[in-house]
């Protein structure tokens, strides 16, 4: 691999650092507990560095340290003002006394006792791991049970070389459709109380943090291929982190960037609540096609009744507003009906025929099956002369594409007849556009100066996570999927895929 195409990847997976739970402290976390049986600063050494606790929540304490050291046999370091400290029966001093980290799950209890007889437990885990980890901590205890309330919280990450970055204040709730409601492992949404960057990436206050239940690479491949499809602009950026959540190890999240209007982002014009007259009015929209149908400003589109959602803006829709892009989504979706037929069809005014070709290929290419449900489908218009050439409409935008458990591979057309597509393929203008646009994001695909081939991007990423996965397949008991399982697809067919499309979209 190029010295510059490694340092391209190394930008998309960056190694930088967070730390908890007060945003004007920096020191390590201190435990808070009964006089006489406390213990303070608790960190292992590694070849004679001190990595520090992350999370010291109640009477746990979770230490990460980097991959490939050897749990078996670590020295502790820590404070207390107890009469004896012991492990297993065994007396302990700070700095000396060696234990056997191994099981994360169990960890190691340090039993702290007073002179008068009191005893206070704390459960040690320590965790080898490549990637960053996030720690949060809600102000009050227990589980986050739903998806509307944010939970006051404290938020740092610490990343494998020891080091800490505050990120301070935020906000936590689940966020999520089937994967909050039936799985056990829950994705979550987080609102920071300032805009910042997290992990290198650009500032912003939302971001997600994706479970990963059924699949670990769906998501963080389909962003890539989304970013080497040169009409679909921005996609998702993020990391693997492993998670701490109010003291308890979660196991392998995805953390990324939500899909939000903004200049590092889906960049439009955004829309105010007074915009409520054209030009204005006419944008910038965040729609989403969703089955599940569950948002507050929605309607069923008149041509293809799909179920049509407005994403942003969301709260307080003027009815001008909501008026507008209800009937651009109805006049667009009229004219794509009559598509083939006398008289011709003017859809190309209102959808963006290159980004939708694009859309296309990354979905047959990363066989994302929520899209033809549709769910969590994903489409953008911008405010007409602002987001477009002046005196010209803002076309409506395909993507991103968002939410992929799994990422599949299949030698047959998934999305060729899905809604709109059904028509578009009939036009001979949106066919040679895809015929044209093919070649670029193939080569993008397959590996050329500016991009590593997609399996050997997809290799890097399974060393990266490897040990993080198997550690979260244990910790939840996931019986859908093996890493190994999950990625062989991809290995062994994602190239002869691309040669199979080669050949179907010459026929076309």
């Amino acid at each position: 691999m190029s010295e510059r195409v490694a340092l391209k990847f190394a930008a998309l997976l960056p190694v930088l650092l967070l730390v908890l739970f007060s945003c004007h402290r920096e020191d390590p976390p201190v435990l808070e507990g009964t006089m006489g049986t406390d213990l303070a600063d608790f960190r292992v050494l590694v070849d004679g560095k001190e990595f520090h606790a992350i999370d010291t929540t109640g009477g746990a304490i979770t230490v990460f340290v980097p991959s490939g050291t050897e749990l078996g046999s670590l020295v502790a370091c820590f404070e207390d003002n107890a009469l004896t400290v012991t492990v297993d029966g065994v007396p302990q001093v700070s700095g000396e006394t060696a234990n056997d980290f191994t099981s994360y799950r169990n960890g190691k209890k340090y039993v702290l006792e007073s002179e008068d007889g009191r005893k206070k437990e704390y459960t040690v885990r320590v965790i080898a791991t490549r990637l960053p980890v996030v720690a949060i901590r809600t102000d009050e205890p227990g589980k986050i049970r739903d998806k509307v309330n944010w939970r006051p919280a404290g938020m740092r990450i610490g990343n494998p070389d020891g080091t800490f970055t505050v990120v301070g204040g935020t906000g936590i709730r689940g966020r999520g459709n089937w994967t909050w409601s039936k799985y056990p492992k829950k994705p979550y949404a987080l609102k920071l109380n300032k805009k910042q960057s997290i992990l290198g990436m650009p500032p912003h206050r939302r971001w997600v943090l994706l479970a990963l239940y059924r699949g670990f690479i769906g998501n963080a491949l389909m962003f890539e291929a989304t970013r080497r499809a040169p009409a679909l602009g921005w996609a998702p950026r993020g990391c693997f982190v492993e998670l701490v959540l109010n003291g308890q190890f979660m196991g392998l999240y995805y953390l990324c960037e939500q899909i939000k209007i903004d200049p590092n982002r889906v960049d439009i014009a955004s829309l105010k609540s007074t915009d409520i007259t054209y030009p204005k009015v006419s944008g910038g929209y965040l729609l989403e096609y969703d089955e599940l149908y569950d948002e507050t400003y929605k309607f069923k589109s008149s041509g293809f009744h799909l179920p049509v959602q407005l994403k942003s803006p969301d709260e307080e829709v003027p009815p001008e507003q909501f008026d507008y892009i209800k009937g651009f989504i109805n006049d667009m979706e009229a004219e794509i009906l009559k598509i083939g037929k006398d008289g011709g069809s003017r859809y190309a005014d209102y959808l963006d025929i290159d980004s939708f070709a694009e859309y296309w290929m990354v979905l047959e290419t990363v066989g994302n099956y929520e899209a033809y449900k549709p769910r969590s489908v994903k489409l953008y218009k911008g405010r007409d002369g602002v987001d477009s050439p002046p005196g010209t409409i803002a076309r409506l935008k395909a993507g991103p594409l968002w939410d992929q458990e799994l990422f599949e591979v299949r030698k047959s057309f998934n999305s060729k007849d899905m809604y709109y597509y059904k028509y578009l393929f009939k036009d001979p203008v949106f066919v040679e556009t895809v015929k044209a646009r093919w070649p670029a994001y193939r080569d993008n695909i397959l590996g050329n100066d500016q991009y590593i081939g997609f399996v050997e991007y997809l290799n890097q990423i399974v060393e990266l996570i490897r040990e993080s996965a198997r550690r979260d397949i244990a910790l939840w008991g996931n019986e859908y999927f093996t890493l190994s399982g999950e990625v062989a697809p991809v290995r062994s067919g994602f190239v002869s895929k691309i040669k199979w499309m080669d050949r179907q979209i010459a026929d076309l």
